[in-house]
C-alpha cells in the first residue's frame, strides 16, 4: 500500500472524477429538473444543512478514531523521516500508515455525512498549515490545520452569503479557490 506513488493517486482520482462527471452528465439528461436540483442540493455540501441527527455518533466516532490513533499520531514525527529511518527506530511502518489511512478515511466519512463532500478542502488545509507555520512538528501541524480548516469554511460562508446571496453553495467556492491552488502547487514544484 506504501509503495504507490503520489502520481497514481491523482492519476486514479483524476479517472474517478471523470466517472463521476459521466455519471452526472446522464442524470442531468434522465431525470426532471426538478427532481435533479432535489438530488443535487442533498449532494453538494451545504454548512446551511447540516444533518444534525448524526450529530452524537460522529462525535463518538471521531473521539474513538483519535483514541484508537493515538499511539500513532506520536509516531508521526518518526514517520516523516521515511520508511528505512522509522523502521530503523523501531517502527512498524506499513502497519502505522494503514491504520492512520483507514483513521483518516474515517474522520472523512463523518465530514462528508455531516455537510457533504468538498473537493481540495483537505489539500488546502494541509499544504496551507505547512506554509504558514514552517514546522515539521505534527501537534502544531493538526492543531494549525485546525484553524486554518475553520477559517476557511467560516470565510467561505460567508462570502456564500454576504457576496453571492446563497446563488452557489460553500462547496464550489473551495473547489474552485482549491483546484487554482492546488495548480500553484504543482507548478511550484515542477519550477521548483
Amino acid at each position: 500500500m506504501t509503495k504507490h506513488n503520489v502520481l497514481h493517486v491523482l492519476l486514479i482520482g483524476t479517472v474517478l472524477t471523470s466517472l463521476f462527471s459521466s455519471i452526472q452528465s446522464t442524470l442531468i439528461r434522465v431525470m426532471d429538473p426538478n427532481e435533479y436540483d432535489n438530488l443535487l442540493s442533498t449532494l453538494v455540501a451545504s454548512f446551511s444543512n447540516v444533518n444534525s441527527e448524526i450529530i452524537l455518533f460522529s462525535l463518538l466516532v471521531l473521539a474513538g478514531v483519535i483514541f484508537g490513533l493515538r499511539r500513532e499520531l506520536a509516531l508521526l514525527n518518526v514517520l516523516i523521516l521515511g520508511k528505512d529511518q522509522a523502521i530503523n527506530l523501531g517502527v512498524d511502518y506499513d502497519s502505522c500508515i494503514r491504520r492512520l489511512l483507514f483513521g483518516v478515511a474515517l474522520c472523512i466519512a463523518v465530514a462528508t455525512a455531516m455537510v457533504g463532500p468538498i473537493s481540495f478542502l483537505g489539500l488546502i488545509i494541509a499544504n496551507l498549515s505547512r506554509q504558514l507555520l514552517k514546522t515539521y512538528r505534527h501537534g502544531q501541524l493538526i492543531l494549525g490545520s485546525a484553524l486554518f480548516g475553520m477559517i476557511v469554511l467560516v470565510g467561505g460562508q460567508l462570502i456564500v452569503e454576504h457576496v453571492y446571496t446563497y446563488s452557489i453553495p460553500v462547496s464550489v467556492l473551495i473547489t474552485v479557490g482549491g483546484g487554482i491552488y492546488f495548480l500553484y502547487l504543482l507548478l511550484a514544484r515542477w519550477r521548483g
